[in-house]
C-alpha cells in the first residue's frame, strides 16, 4: 500500500465522516394540529393550505392514517404514550394516563428523547391540557418550561361558534405559539432537540383573522357535504349528538333535536360553519408555514425529522354529523406526514397503506436510530418510507383499529364501539363494556355496522359510508370474518408495560440498514478499501 494511497484513503474517510455528520437526523420537530381533517390541498382538495402542501412535497404523506379514538385527550394519550386506549384507559377529557395502574412510570414520546439527552420543549396543545395531563402538561416530559399563550381566554368563550376578528394576527394564541416555537428553534439549535408545537385551530370556536375568511366564497356559494344524512339502517348508538358544537350559544339557539340520527343543521348555518372551519384551517396553515420557514432559515432542514399530524378528523355535516366522537371515517381519519431527510426516496411520496397514529412514536424513535421500546403497541413506519413505490411489507396488516365509549345505553349499561378499517371495509361492533375491569363483553352486542369502501380514493368525505350493510345477507360471511378479526386482535386488550419501561435506550446503529446518504458513504468506503 503506497503512502499516496493511504493519504487519499484517510482524506476520503474524513470527508465521509463529515457527510455522515451533516446528514444525520438527530432533531425532531412535531407539529400537531387540533381537529384537522385531511381536507387539504396536499390531499387533493381546494381548501387554501399552501404551506402544508409545500411541506408534503418534501415528506411522505399517509393518506390512510387513523386515530385510535376520535376525541382529543384519548387520542393524544394514545399516540404520546405509544399505547392503545385499552391500555391508557383514557376515554374522556379528564383521566390522566399516569393514574392508570401500571402506567405511573410510562415513558412518553418527548420523555423518551429527554432520556436520551435531548432538550425537549413544547407549546400549545400537545397533551390535552388540565387534569388529563396532571395539570402541568406532563411536566416530566420536558426539559424546558412549557408554553401557553396568555391570550387563550381572550379568543375563547361559548358565545359564538365562529368569529372572524379584526385583531392583529400576532394577538391570536396560535400565532403566539408559532412565534414561541420559532424562539425555541433558535435557542435549542446548537444541540439536539425534540420540539413539539400544538396548534388549537381549527378546534372550536373557529376564531381567526378576517383575512382568512376572505379566501373563501360567500356562504351561499359554499358546497354542502357529499352526504348530508345519516347512513341507512344506522343504529342510534353509533350517532353522536354533537354536544360540543351545541354548547355555543349561536348553535344552541337553534334548538336542534339531534339526539337521534338525522340531518338537523339548517343549510345556511352548515355553509357558514364549513366556511369558518376552512378559514381556521388556513390560519393554522399559515402558522405552520412560519415555523417551517424558520427551520430552513436556521439550516436545520438536513438534520431535523418533522412530523405534521392531527389528533383525529372532524365531521362537517358528513352523515348529518358535526364535530367528532364517532367511528365514522370523517372522525377517525387523520392528517399524517413525515419528513425524514435521511430517506430522500420518501419525499413527495403518497402512502395508501392503512397506518395508525399509534405508529408515530416508534417511527420517530426508529428514524433517530434508537431501539424501539418493546412496550410500544404501534410499529415503525420506516419500512413504508424506504421504498420507491408504496409496497406493503408482508408483515404489515394494512388494518387500523379505533374505538369510542358511549357510557350508559339502555339495559346493557356502558357500551364501547370497536371498529376495524381494512382496505375495503369498515366494520364496527357496539358491545357491553365493563368499566371496572376495562374489558368488552363480545357476547352482548348492542349494534353492528358494515360499510363498503371498495374504490375509495380518499378524495371525498362521507361518500362511502351511506348504507349500513350489516344486515344484508350477501355479506354474512364477510361480517363473520371481520368480527373474528376484531375480537381476536390485541388492540382492545390492555397491555401492562414492563417494569423497566422507563430505562434509557442507547443507539443501536449496527443492526440497522444504512439509509440515504449514510448508505452512499458505506458504499464509497468499501470501494476505497477495494482500491487499496
Amino acid at each position: 500500500m503506497s503512502g499516496f494511497r493511504i493519504l487519499v484513503f484517510f482524506t476520503c474517510l474524513l470527508a465521509c465522516w463529515s457527510v455522515a455528520a451533516a446528514t444525520g437526523v438527530p432533531n425532531v420537530l412535531m407539529i400537531v394540529v387540533d381537529d384537522l381533517r385531511p381536507e387539504l390541498a396536499a390531499y387533493g382538495f381546494n381548501q387554501s393550505s399552501p404551506n402544508i402542501a409545500n411541506f408534503a412535497k418534501t415528506a411522505a404523506l399517509f393518506k390512510s392514517a387513523y386515530c385510535q379514538y376520535s376525541q382529543c385527550s384519548p387520542s393524544r394519550a394514545s399516540f404520546l404514550t405509544g399505547r392503545r386506549p385499552a391500555t391508557t384507559q383514557v376515554y374522556d377529557l379528564d383521566h390522566y394516563f399516569r393514574d392508570t395502574p401500571g402506567l405511573q412510570n410510562v415513558v412518553t414520546l418527548p420523555q423518551f428523547f429527554k432520556n436520551q439527552g435531548y432538550r425537549t420543549a413544547g407549546g400549545g396543545k400537545i397533551f390535552h391540557p388540565g387534569m388529563a395531563s396532571g395539570n402541568n402538561d406532563d411536566a416530566i416530559s420536558w426539559t424546558e418550561p412549557y408554553y401557553h399563550s396568555p391570550n387563550e381566554r381572550r379568543f375563547g368563550g361559548k358565545t359564538k361558534s365562529w368569529d372572524a376578528r379584526s385583531d392583529p394576527e400576532q394577538d391570536f394564541p396560535d400565532a403566539q405559539i408559532a412565534t414561541n416555537t420559532i424562539q425555541q428553534l433558535r435557542s435549542l439549535s446548537n444541540g439536539t432537540f425534540f420540539i413539539a408545537m400544538g396548534l388549537h385551530k381549527p378546534h372550536l370556536p373557529f376564531v381567526f383573522p378576517q383575512a382568512y375568511l376572505d379566501r373563501y366564497p360567500a356562504p351561499n356559494n359554499i358546497p354542502l357535504a357529499n352526504s348530508t344524512g345519516p347512513p341507512t339502517d344506522l343504529p342510534d348508538i353509533a350517532w353522536s349528538a354533537y354536544a360540543e358544537l351545541k354548547k355555543y350559544q349561536d348553535i344552541g339557539a337553534l334548538r336542534l333535536r339531534s339526539t337521534t340520527p338525522g340531518n338537523y343543521m339548517p343549510v345556511a348555518t352548515a355553509q357558514e360553519l364549513r366556511r369558518a372551519y376552512w378559514a381556521a384551517t388556513s390560519f393554522a396553515d399559515s402558522q405552520v408555514g412560519h415555523v417551517l420557514q424558520e427551520v430552513d432559515n436556521l439550516g436545520l432542514t438536513h438534520n431535523t425529522t418533522i412530523v405534521l399530524m392531527s389528533d383525529h378528523g372532524w365531521h362537517l355535516g358528513d352523515q348529518g354529523e358535526w364535530a367528532k366522537s364517532t367511528n365514522f371515517e370523517s372522525a377517525t381519519r387523520a392528517v399524517l406526514m413525515v419528513r425524514d431527510p435521511s430517506r430522500p426516496v420518501s419525499a413527495g411520496k403518497t402512502v395508501y397503506t392503512n397506518v395508525e397514529l399509534l405508529d408515530v412514536y416508534p417511527t420517530l424513535v426508529d428514524i433517530a436510530d434508537f431501539d424501539v421500546p418493546v412496550a410500544l403497541e404501534g410499529k415503525s413506519l420506516t419500512p413504508l418510507l424506504n421504498t420507491t413505490f408504496p409496497r406493503i411489507p408482508l408483515t404489515w396488516g394494512n388494518v387500523s383499529y379505533s374505538q369510542v365509549y358511549r357510557g350508559m345505553s339502555g339495559t346493557t349499561g356502558p357500551v364501547m364501539g370497536y371498529t376495524i378499517r381494512t382496505r375495503d371495509w369498515r366494520y364496527t361492533e357496539w358491545v357491553k363494556f365493563n368499566a371496572t375491569t376495562n374489558t368488552p363483553d363480545w357476547y352482548t352486542v348492542n349494534a353492528i355496522e358494515l360499510y363498503d369502501h371498495r374504490g375509495d380514493a380518499k378524495d371525498v368525505f362521507g361518500y362511502y359510508e351511506t348504507a349500513n350493510l350489516a344486515s344484508d345477507p350477501r355479506y354474512g360471511d364477510l361480517r363473520v370474518s371481520l368480527s373474528a378479526m376484531l375480537q381476536r386482535q390485541s388492540a382492545f386488550k390492555p397491555v401492562v408495560p414492563p417494569t423497566n419501561s422507563a430505562q434509557i435506550t442507547t443507539r443501536s446503529g449496527a443492526s440497522r440498514p444504512a439509509t440515504g446518504a449514510n448508505a452512499l458513504v458505506a458504499v464509497f468506503l468499501l470501494s476505497c478499501l477495494a482500491w487499496l
